[in-house]
């Protein structure tokens, strides 16, 4: 199963695509599918680590399909795209 990310996922979108995903994390879907992601900034990478954290939490893999060059660059820059970028 997959969340698809929508294309806009700016900071006034973050706390719904959050909580968003993680409500898809909780009902079982287990990648992020971020192929739709036309605008984003560093509250994009910021959902990713929490969705990342809930799945951990659930006991869980997540997996993050299809990330913008923008947002790899983003969680590069941050060293965390092993983290974010799996």
């Amino acid at each position: 199963m997959t969340f698809l990310v929508p294309g806009r996922v700016l900071l006034d979108d973050a706390a719904q695509v959050l909580a968003r995903g993680v409500q898809a994390i909780a009902t079982g879907e287990r990648e992020v599918d971020l192929s739709a992601v036309e605008s984003s900034d560093s509250s994009l990478l910021a959902c990713i680590l929490a969705w990342h954290r809930a799945a951990h939490a659930a006991g869980v893999t997540l997996s993050v399909m299809n990330p913008p060059a923008q947002v790899r660059g983003l969680a590069m820059l941050y060293g965390v795209e092993k983290i974010a970028l799996n």
